[in-house]
């Protein structure tokens, strides 16, 4: 899995989420905590498929706007029903001001087109 940038450090708000679409089925929810750490998610609720970053950011949890659910920003674990499947994250590392994910094979591909 290749790391690839989507997004600069500047563009992320702290304790907000930046939804970066991939393609039409496929986004990053980027999120920069005010703690100053960067995580990154696909963008969808796994209980509605209701994008994350629509959400609020708070201790380490992003909470989904349609019910609810809570998820671990680092492991993807709700630990609020309704969903009770974990939501993908994916490695980051910052360099500079590049916000460098890592992402699969097939989804940075997509950002090569």
């Amino acid at each position: 899995m290749p790391f690839v940038r989507l997004a600069g450090l500047s563009e992320l708000q702290p304790d907000a989420a930046l939804r970066v679409e991939l393609d039409e089925d496929n986004a990053v929810a980027l999120v920069h905590t005010a703690a100053g750490e960067v995580y990154a998610l696909n963008d969808v609720c796994t209980h509605e498929e209701y994008p994350l970053s629509e959400g609020w950011v708070e201790d380490r949890q992003i909470e989904c706007a349609l019910h609810g659910s809570r998820f671990d920003l680092k492991t993807g674990d709700p630990d609020v029903p309704p969903a009770v499947v974990p939501v993908r994250t994916y490695p980051v590392r910052v360099e500079g001001d590049d916000v460098l994910v890592d992402l699969p094979d097939a989804l940075a591909t997509l950002l090569e087109g």
